[in-house]
């Protein structure tokens, strides 16, 4: 029986543990979060999903049990404040043989050496950051016509802070180019506290370059309008696709449907092929962390530019 650490019951926990349960292999799942009330509320949840009629074990704690000191995966499902130190404290404590971590990875580029240096005797570090294993994507990037010279994500209060790193890493991913720069100057001033308590958001526009000279435009309006993203190839063949709808449209009039998979559907198979083979589509943290480095830097010199502000860490999730 694996042991699966899962850190952080909250609203992406549950939705781990949903998807955990469709998994026919035989799982010890430890769950663990100083939270009482985020512990009682996704014990209900497993409890509704007929969780106790899986072939799991579960339990459920406030730290992390004595008695085991070797996890085969341990996820870590908790926002970005402080989740540098407290992979290092797990890191440090037991033993992990593969970790799969929650986007933002961290507030800061020192707290991203942090994690990096903590979960540097692990087999296997990913990010979950999972559009690019999304078949829904890959079938789009199958009718790619040429390369991506622009792609633009446009729309209305979609999150721009908190999700930009999921378009950075899937343009990563479709193009196999690595991010060079990003340019903040468009964005606004004018941060506003998010759904999370304790973190920030705001509009405007970014500009990412890529090494072999694909350019992505972040933009995130105030008004309510229609989120797209919109592709523009070398050979000035285009292609718009509505994530929301599951449609894209190329210019030669050739459409593509699917959908953006949910994470209470995809988790369990990713974790069922890391730990049966040890790999997944997901990008790893050295991979991952290259991104993260330049947004987070950029990002921060924006925060503290908005502020006139000396900050260390920029309070994005």
């Amino acid at each position: 029986m694996k042991n699966l650490l899962l850190i952080g019951a909250g609203q992406l926990g549950s939705r781990y543990l949903q998807s955990i349960i469709k998994e026919n292999f035989n799982y010890n799942i430890i769950v663990v979060d100083t939270s009482e009330i985020s512990l009682r509320l996704a014990k209900k949840k497993w409890e509704e999903n007929n969780g106790f009629q899986s072939n799991h074990k579960i339990s459920w704690q406030k730290s992390l049990p004595e008695k085991i000191n070797n996890y085969d995966l341990a996820i870590v499902a908790t926002s970005s404040k402080n989740r540098a130190s407290l992979v290092y404290q797990v890191a440090s404590k037991v033993k992990i043989k593969y970790w799969i971590l929650e986007k933002i990875l961290a507030q800061s580029i020192g707290e991203l050496e942090t994690i990096k240096n903590a979960t540097a005797n692990a087999k296997s570090v990913f990010v979950n950051t999972p559009k690019r294993q999304m078949k829904w994507y890959i079938d789009i990037q199958s009718k790619f016509p040429d390369k991506p010279v622009e792609i633009i994500k446009k729309g209305g209060l979609w999150g721009l802070a908190c999700n930009a790193i999921h378009y950075l890493d899937l343009v990563s991913y479709w193009t196999n180019e690595s991010l060079t720069t990003i340019d903040t100057k468009e964005l606004s001033k004018d941060w506003f506290p998010s759904k999370r308590k304790g973190y920030y958001e705001l509009t405007g526009k970014i500009k990412a370059k890529f090494s072999k000279g694909t350019e992505l435009i972040l933009q995130s309006l105030k008004n309510e309008e229609e989120n797209i993203l919109q592709l523009k190839f070398l050979n000035n063949d285009s292609c718009n696709i509505y994530e929301k709808k599951g449609i894209a449209i190329f210019s030669n009039g050739e459409r593509i449907e699917g959908h953006q998979e949910l994470q209470s559907d995809m988790s369990g198979p990713i974790i069922t092929k890391i730990l049966n083979h040890g790999t997944s589509k997901l990008p790893t943290l050295s991979n991952s962390s290259q991104l993260h480095a330049i947004f987070l830097k950029s990002m921060l010199e924006h925060w503290n530019k908005s502020f006139n502000k000396k900050d260390i860490l920029v309070p994005i999730t």
